[in-house]
């Protein structure tokens, strides 16, 4: 067997091509633009980028296998138009997670600091991942793409730390492309992962002008954060398009003046919604103004919310197949209701709205849909509400008092 001597130049190259990747993620450097590769290098360059406060563009294609976890510490800046973010079939749990951590979220000289989240383009494929175990109807799920996770999103983007502390101030998401399914014409049921967009606990947020088609869950899901909801107003959801979801937009746990402006929504089981979550959570401010809505079971519903504006609405096929489905999933029984208002109280004014049911197939006179509904919910009765100007057709009843 040869002796063969160690070149001491080449060993001592060795060790500085290791210590340069060991402290690639640090406080100082200014991030490297990436334009494709390995899904490390993109979880190192966001990390990066938030570390120092500096922008980062994404451009190329990246399968993504694992959850890719980034911890928020100064402000995020991300322009990732052109870049393809494409889950395998092994990733169990979220594309993205961008945290807050009583811990991390204080390093590089961030302690103290409230951090921006911008986020600009990309397009995001979920349709191989592993479904969360928390999405509705869990019994749909096929069994090949039963997940561990009891989250899944494409986006997800955590304000509040696990102590409590509040860390994201304004969230910003525009123009991204969310594909769940293989197939253009597959149900939700047959998405991966889970929802689109996650957001809990910014202080403001501004998600716009994205499109979804095919989502398991909810394609924007927003919520308040931190005990009892503490975190999470101000949030304008608007221009966005949907097709086949189960959720179009969802705010949850109380979050307070929330818009949904210029949205179109189309073959979904809940177009938009406020859900309270909890017993005695309840959304103030709430306007729903100005959206397209077709082809839904309820496409606009709101629950335990006080002072409620829902006007210049278009929902039209009430009572339609929804997503492949002949009767509707509706947790408040075997009907279709356009527009439904749940223990809403103080001043609601709901008009100029119009909703029209299915026309001329099999399907107008065997189904029950009613235009607008009002309901007791969490204890509440419904109240103040203020209906006028309203134009219905080919329901079976335009205004359905529970």
């Amino acid at each position: 067997m040869k002796n063969i001597k160690k070149n001491p130049f080449i060993a001592l190259i060795g060790a500085l091509t290791l210590s340069a990747s060991a402290a690639a993620v640090n406080c100082t450097d200014t991030p490297q633009n990436l334009y494709g590769g390995d899904q490390d290098d993109l979880r190192d360059a966001l990390q990066q980028a938030t570390n120092t406060g500096r922008p980062l563009t994404i451009t190329g294609t990246y399968y993504i296998s694992k959850d890719l976890k980034v911890y928020l510490k100064k402000d995020l800046k991300v322009n990732a138009t052109g870049a393809n973010f494409i889950a395998t079939s092994a990733l169990d749990g979220d594309l993205f997670s961008i945290d807050s951590n009583d811990t991390k979220s204080k390093e590089c000289s961030s302690a103290g600091q409230l951090a921006n989240v911008s986020w600009n383009g990309g397009h995001f494929n979920m349709a191989n991942a592993k479904v969360s175990t928390v999405v509705p109807y869990t019994a749909l799920t096929p069994s090949n793409k039963k997940g561990t996770k009891a989250t899944a999103d494409a986006l997800s983007v955590r304000g509040v730390t696990n102590g409590g502390a509040s860390k994201l101030n304004h969230l910003e998401i525009k123009n991204i492309i969310f594909n769940g399914t293989h197939s253009s014409s597959a149900p939700f049921y047959k998405a991966g992962g889970d929802s689109g967009i996650l957001m809990t606990g910014a202080l403001r947020a501004t998600i716009t002008n994205n499109q979804f088609y095919g989502v398991r869950d909810a394609a924007i899901y927003v919520s308040a954060g931190g005990d009892n909801g503490r975190y999470g107003d101000h949030f304008n959801l608007s221009n966005n398009y949907i097709e086949r979801a189960f959720d179009g937009i969802t705010s949850k746990r109380g979050a307070d003046n929330i818009k949904m402006r210029n949205n179109t929504m189309v073959d979904v089981v809940v177009g938009l919604s406020i859900k309270r979550v909890f017993s005695g959570w309840t959304a103030t401010n709430v306007t729903i103004l100005d959206n397209d809505i077709s082809k839904s079971v309820r496409p606009i519903s709101v629950e335990r919310a006080n002072n409620v504006v829902i006007e210049d609405n278009t929902i039209s096929d009430l009572g339609a197949v929804v997503n492949g489905e002949t009767s509707p999933r509706n947790k408040y029984g075997s009907h279709y209701e356009g527009i439904s208002l749940n223990g809403v109280q103080g001043n609601n004014s709901i008009r100029n709205n119009r909703i029209d049911g299915v026309f001329g197939n099999g399907r107008e006179g065997t189904t029950t849909t009613y235009g607008i509904v009002t309901r007791a919910e969490d204890g509440r009765e419904t109240t103040g509400e203020n209906i006028r100007n309203n134009s219905f057709s080919k329901l079976d009843k335009w205004v359905k008092r529970f």
